[in-house]
């Protein structure tokens, strides 16, 4: 039988073998952006509607992020955003540190190659956006007595104003001429946004596309004035003016009632995909596992948080109507590889005259 001496020594042993063990048990790490500073590069110069979204994101996304990092903005305007996303992928550290905040010729410019595009869409992890984009409107001068899409498409020769060739506008407005069947379209271009409303007041031209929640914002009282919308294009989710519950009732038909053939199906679906989200957040792949997980959790967060929206709306004049990462990432998987379909969309969105739609 063991002496109790010899009991107590080997109880002791064990107990010093346990506080030894428990001391030196590692403490708990830290949250990954403790201490540490965001830098959010913008794709636009300072100022603007694209700012103001970046910075309600920017006040509530710290929230949501473990350590309550900093965050400061670099501005990186050129070639669409084109700059911002060169910059993610070719000179940023990938450490965790750096989220871009770019529009959606991000996507287009990777698809077709533009002038100056040095990473792909494969580069990035998107983190989603508060507005899926839209929807759109094509707004009439009121001469026109243009109140529905059949008397549009009556017309010859119609005169869009905008602002150069690759603009999100101008491609909308193209999309929107080539579904219709438009006879001659003509576009004039070197506007900025309050030089084009002007173009239609003066008769300079006949028509412009424009998003619906801007349309509210900015020029509510055009209906009063005469002017009509005699199409709408939903938004990438397939949204239409239900999402604008303010907007005016018209005479508008969506735009997808018009795709009747394979084709123009097609290149709407296309369209769709080279452009979910407005002001889409992103980081470039390869930065630190813990870093992805809690951008991605804090976004998704984010997202569903009431008082974002309510300063969202304050800030930028638009309502949230979040697209997440994830979903960026499935309307990009369904993107059309047709190469027919790639060609006829890039002479829609380029400066040449439009390819036919049969």
């Amino acid at each position: 039988m063991m002496r109790q001496s010899t009991i107590r020594s080997v109880l002791a042993a064990v107990l010093a073998a346990w506080v030894v063990s428990t001391s030196a048990a590692p403490a708990a790490e830290a949250p990954f952006y403790q201490g540490k500073t965001i830098t959010i590069v913008e794709g636009r110069a300072p100022g603007g509607t694209g700012s103001f979204r970046t910075q309600a994101v920017a006040k509530h996304l710290v929230k949501y992020l473990p350590g309550n990092p900093a965050v400061i903005y670099q501005h990186m305007a050129g070639g669409g955003g084109t700059a911002a996303a060169n910059h993610l992928v070719n000179t940023a550290k990938r450490d965790g540190l750096t989220i871009g905040n770019i529009g959606t010729g991000v996507y287009s410019a990777a698809i077709f190659g533009a002038t100056g595009v040095r990473y792909k869409l494969d580069d990035f992890i998107f983190l989603g956006s508060a507005s899926t984009g839209g929807p759109y409107m094509l707004a009439a001068r009121p001469g026109l007595r243009a109140d529905t899409a059949e008397k549009l498409r009556e017309q010859k020769g119609l005169r869009f104003a905008n602002r150069s060739v690759g603009h999100t506008m101008y491609i909308l407005d193209r999309m929107m001429a080539w579904t219709l069947d438009l006879k001659e379209p003509k576009w004039i271009l070197g506007y900025n946004d309050q030089e084009i409303d002007l173009a239609l007041q003066r008769g300079e031209a006949d028509v412009r596309s424009t998003n619906l929640n801007s349309f509210l914002r900015d020029i509510p009282h055009w209906i009063e004035g005469g002017y009509t919308v005699p199409v709408i294009m939903r938004n990438t989710k397939g949204r239409g003016a239900e999402v604008v519950p303010e907007f005016p009732k018209t005479k508008a038909s969506y735009m997808d009632q018009f795709l009747d053939t394979e084709l123009k199906r097609q290149v709407l679906q296309l369209h769709d995909s080279s452009r979910p989200g407005s002001s889409v957040f992103m980081v470039a792949r390869g930065i630190p596992e813990p870093a992805l997980k809690a951008l991605n959790e804090a976004f998704d967060r984010l997202w569903k948080d009431p008082q974002f929206a309510e300063e969202y709306k304050k800030l930028s004049g638009e309502p949230t109507d979040p697209i997440t990462g994830e979903e960026i990432h499935q309307v990009l998987d369904r993107m059309p590889k047709d190469p027919k379909v790639m060609e006829v969309y890039k002479q829609i969105i380029g400066a040449g005259p439009l390819p036919p739609a049969r």
